[in-house]
């Protein structure tokens, strides 16, 4: 009897009922600013050349249907620039007895520059 794989067959059922109307999310735009101080994870600053970037995303509520908008500036940048790409990441977190768990994952990446693009425009 060991030797043989076994096999059960169980039926459930899954019920859903809907939610109460939660209250709408807060949107609001937000501004940014991208400096060699303001980077994280960086192994030698020496090797980053100075540059400022300055911008705003329209909203920070994103339904996925709907355009993802904003401004981005190259105000200064001392190195000679290749492309300028915008990466959108899942973030999830996860609470547990430890701590908490953060886990990212790359949902796109779009190239919105290409070449040695004009500063502060």
């Amino acid at each position: 009897m060991l030797n043989k794989d076994l096999q059960k067959v169980v039926e459930f059922i899954v019920e859903y009922r809907k939610p109460p109307e939660l209250k709408p999310l807060i949107d609001k735009s937000v501004h940014f600013l991208i400096t060699p101080e303001s980077l994280q994870n960086v192994k030698d600053r020496s090797k980053i050349p100075k540059f400022r970037i300055s911008g705003q995303l329209e909203s920070t509520v994103c339904k996925i249907t709907e355009p993802f908008t904003g401004e981005l500036c190259v105000e200064q940048c001392d190195a000679v620039i290749r492309s300028i790409e915008l990466q959108l990441v899942r973030v999830e977190t996860c609470g547990c007895a430890e701590g908490y768990a953060r886990d990212a994952t790359e949902i796109q990446n779009i190239q919105i520059g290409e070449g040695n693009v004009c500063r502060g425009v």
